[in-house]
């Protein structure tokens, strides 16, 4: 509801081509940092063969890329390249335009109480996702 009703994610998708599971995905990447493809499957409860597909297209647009992990050259490890972030950048910039004209609407009670939801709703979201190799919460844009 809050991506189609108040983000409008489908004229992002439509400017750039790409949709909003591999925006999520190259956050959930940028966030965390470069992680192999099963790491980022279990982040993203997704199988890994499923992964494939989607790691492929956005390596084939550049925003991301694959590299042999120097200790074990079976596994490969997904970064996010500059484009990568020059794309999360102006996604952000988007959501928080959109996001400003929606909270027009609301008092100033009822946007801090949607803050403070946020807020609470994004730190489960990270604890759920998180392995142990989570960032500090103040480090995570999601």
């Amino acid at each position: 509801m809050i991506t189609k009703n108040i983000l409008k994610k489908d004229e992002f998708t439509e400017k750039y081509g790409l949709p909003p599971r591999f925006i999520h995905i190259l956050h959930v990447i940028d966030s965390f940092g470069p992680m192999s493809i099963s790491e980022l499957a279990r982040r993203l409860n997704i199988s890994a063969p499923n992964m494939t597909p989607v790691l492929d297209k956005l390596i084939s647009e550049g925003y991301i890329d694959r590299i042999k992990d120097e200790s074990d050259r079976r596994i490969s490890i997904i970064k996010t390249t500059e484009k990568g972030k020059w794309l999360l950048e102006l996604h952000m910039q988007w959501v928080n335009q959109n996001l400003g004209k929606s909270l027009e609407k609301l008092s100033e009670d009822e946007v801090e109480e949607l803050w403070y939801l946020l807020k609470r709703l994004k730190k489960l979201v990270v604890k759920m996702i998180s392995t142990g190799q989570q960032k500090g919460d103040e480090e995570i844009n999601v």
